[in-house]
């Protein structure tokens, strides 16, 4: 019995099912995408060595393992020193998977649209069977798809409206099949409803704020850098939506977010006005008209510029937590800061701070290069770019670098990164190939004509 062709389907559908794992956390906040990625790193380094040595020459590549080994040494000396064990402190070595996980993303690139076929067709089943339509429609705050809370959640719909619509464009400016293109128009339609109204039904102020810069973000690219007529078209139809949608609950809105918006324009004023930041956040604290969830961020943030003020260029490391308990508001119920940047600064300071947005501007501008040299599509860039900006946007009223969603994102966009790298390495050297091809026959061409 040939047993082949049933062996070459399984080995077809490991790094879709894996790379499907890896994107799962969209959609249910589990720990599956770090097996994945586990899964992802061991195969890789068994089966593509040499593409692992490659890669390792690349300076990024140096710089993002020397970070994690710098964060994995500081974390074993403090805890075997000092007994300091902090929180969450291992996110900091992930950027040690960032190349390995590019060579995987590079070996396997086909796989990946057709996880993404599947990922975004279990997120049209579960939108319809999890949606609590009525909860939503009176006005209630909900928790979308299976995510632990009503933040994660809309999160999690945010990265799925960006997602898909991108998904729709790519699948246009590429020329895809009828049949692609017509499914994944169609999963785009039914995905941005239900995550739009989602979004508002889980009442994350800071997701709305985030979902502004990052419809600006499509709405530039989708005009000025993609430039395809019928992704234009989507994005007028996109904005009319959401303008019609935003007037139709503009009072639920307001009732959600005006106390909020009020309390943090006068913070801002008092600023303006030349006041201490922590003065201004310790009166806005004591204040009976701050909400709760605005009072809390502000207990953990005046707390985390407490611990920042001890050690501010290279943080405290894992000494962080010890700090926090001798602040003013250490009796806040929580240690997840609420701000991805002060979750960074606590621990490794400004000089920490500054590598990782050094890292994120070299893998911006890798993979706009990327999308110059048609790597990737113009489409897939500007995702990466809406994703960015909307991450870091989400990041500034909660930690979602903490979280299962915010981790694989940015093990997603490391390895997306070298994996480009990669395949930009590869098509310069098929075209140098190529190019001394073509002298070679050239030249041997005139030789045979001057002989004859």
């Amino acid at each position: 019995m040939n047993t082949t062709p049933v062996y070459n389907r399984i080995a077809a559908a490991v790094p879709v099912v894996l790379w499907l794992a890896f994107m799962s956390a969209v959609v249910v906040e589990s720990d599956v995408y770090r097996y994945a990625a586990i899964t992802l790193t061991i195969i890789t380094a068994v089966t593509c060595q040499a593409d692992c040595r490659r890669v390792m020459r690349d300076w990024l590549a140096v710089l993002c393992v020397a970070w994690a080994a710098y964060a994995l040494i500081r974390f074993l000396f403090e805890y075997i020193a000092f007994g300091e064990h902090g929180a969450s402190e291992w996110l900091y070595v992930f950027p040690a998977f960032f190349p390995i996980l590019g060579v995987a993303l590079a070996a396997t690139w086909k796989s990946v649209e057709r996880a993404l076929f599947a990922l975004f067709t279990i997120a049209v089943l579960l939108f319809v069977v999890l949606t609590p339509y009525r909860s939503i429609a009176a006005g209630e705050q909900i928790s979308p798809l299976l995510h632990h809370n009503s933040i994660h959640g809309a999160v999690g719909c945010g990265f799925l409206f960006l997602g898909v619509f991108h998904f729709m464009a790519h699948q246009i400016e590429v020329g895809a099949a009828r049949r692609a293109r017509t499914v994944a128009i169609a999963l785009a339609l039914v995905i941005m409803a239900f995550a739009l109204f989602n979004i508002y039904g889980a009442k994350s102020k800071g997701v709305w704020l985030a979902m502004l810069p990052a419809l600006a973000t499509m709405v530039i690219c989708a005009f000025v850098y993609i430039r395809q007529t019928h992704v234009r078209t989507a994005m007028i139809a996109l904005l009319g939506i959401v303008v019609v949608g935003s007037y139709l609950v503009r009072a639920n809105v307001e009732k959600v977010a005006l106390a909020t918006f009020n309390s943090v324009a006068g913070i801002g004023t008092r600023l303006y006005d030349g006041d201490s930041l922590i003065a201004v956040m310790k009166d806005a604290i004591a204040s009976n008209g701050t909400p709760t969830s605005l009072d809390e961020r502000l207990q953990l943030w005046t707390n985390a510029l407490e611990v920042l003020k001890v050690h501010p260029i290279f943080g405290s490391g894992n000494g962080w937590l010890t700090i926090w308990h001798t602040t003013d508001y250490a009796g806040v119920p929580y240690t997840l800061i609420h701000n991805g940047y002060l979750e960074i600064l606590v621990r490794y300071g400004f000089v920490g701070l500054g590598i990782f947005v050094f890292i994120l501007a070299a893998t911006i501008y890798r993979l706009h290069r990327a999308a110059l040299v048609g790597v990737i599509s113009k489409s897939a860039f500007s995702c990466y770019l809406t994703f960015v900006i909307y991450f870091c946007f989400t990041i500034l009223s909660n930690s979602n670098n903490r979280l299962a969603i915010g981790e694989s994102f940015v093990l997603l966009c490391g390895a997306l990164t070298f994996a480009c790298t990669l395949r930009m390495r590869d098509r310069a050297r098929d075209i140098k190939l190529s190019t001394a091809t073509g002298l070679e026959g050239g030249m041997i061409g005139q030789g045979g004509s001057h002989r004859g």
